[in-house]
């Protein structure tokens, strides 16, 4: 019976942290809530120019002559979350509110039909959310691949086996010694994951030839970058990199941004990820129970001279018995 406890309290301590992956709106797609934003940053952003679709910001956010929300439908949804405190240096949101959990420290313009503002409040666990997409970047960083992958000529050349989803694994290191990647042997309709390793990536003036894929099923994750500076270049499809501070000058991201915070003056174009990933759930950390033993009480110390005194007597009777037969 203590067996079966302990391993009752184990699972509904694991319980709520499994379920984080299943919940909320958006699980059609493995980024889950994420997928609804063009940008979803877990700490501070502080970017120029313009995001076509959604953004959310767990930390502070720093805009200037930033655009939002310029290609979605008009409505009075919510186009920009900020857990921290907003500043609004000229740009304007389109079609939908402003929530904003901190303080608000310069005007902020909207073109919306009927009139919208900045409310107060909070939308968005991003702690959960961060462990969630961790989980998933580092679960599609351990799968098998399904094709080669090889750095010559000055380029990187993949070439894979026409699978549904089809990985790729890329040294991080490639890009700073390469000028395009090549790839072949993919269906235009697979989903495409580049996992991209290695603690510091810069990719600069760097093209890409996709042969035909369409973006919206390529995902870049980068599984252990903590720094990742791209300057000149357009990522053609996602990026997850949940460890990385991203550096984003003069390109364009072509679908959705995850990251831990992002500065920069480059543009993200709302083309959201439609790729089929599998989904991994975060680890959870488990109780460790410790039963403690039941205890055995002492006898009381008048029972053990009674016991005592009853075993003495005994022996001495069968004693004396014993010599007088002999």
């Amino acid at each position: 019976m203590i067996k079966l406890s302990i391993r009752s309290t184990v699972l509904w301590a694991m319980l709520p942290t499994v379920l984080l992956i299943y919940t909320g709106p958006a699980q059609a797609s493995a980024f889950g809530i994420a997928a609804d934003y063009n940008v979803f940053v877990f700490g501070d952003m502080n970017q120029s120019s313009d995001a076509e679709g959604r953004v959310a910001v767990g930390g502070n956010a720093t805009f200037t002559n930033f655009g939002i929300g310029d290609r979605l439908a008009g409505s009075s949804d919510t186009r920009l979350v900020v857990g921290g405190d907003l500043t609004y240096n000229g740009g304007q949101i389109f079609g939908g509110n402003a929530l904003v959990g901190g303080s608000v420290n310069t005007p902020v313009y909207f073109n919306c039909t009927p009139n919208c503002g900045v409310n107060q409040g909070t939308l968005i666990d991003f702690a959960a959310v961060h462990q969630e997409l961790s989980a998933l970047s580092k679960g599609l960083g351990g799968l098998s691949t399904t094709g080669s992958a090889e750095h010559k000529w000055g380029g990187i050349h993949l070439a894979g086996n026409n699978s549904d989803l089809s990985v790729f694994n890329l040294d991080g290191n490639w890009f700073s010694n390469s000028s395009y990647l090549n790839i072949s042997g993919v269906n235009n309709d697979a989903t495409v994951v580049f996992n991209v390793f290695g603690d510091s990536v810069s990719i600069a003036n760097f093209g890409l030839n996709l042969g035909g894929v369409n973006k919206q099923n390529v995902l870049f994750n980068f599984v252990e970058a903590t720094q990742l500076s791209t300057t000149g270049f357009s990522f053609a499809g996602s990026v997850l990199a949940t460890q990385a501070h991203y550096n984003f000058n003069n390109g364009n991201v072509e679908g959705n941004l995850v990251a831990p915070s992002v500065a920069g003056s480059g543009e993200f174009h709302n083309y959201k990820f439609e790729g089929n990933l599998p989904q991994f759930a975060p680890n959870p950390t488990p109780l460790e129970p410790t039963p403690t033993p039941a205890s055995v009480p002492e006898p009381a110390m008048g029972l053990g001279l009674i016991v005592g005194a009853a075993g003495l007597l005994h022996r001495r009777r069968s004693a004396g018995g014993a010599t007088s037969v002999a």
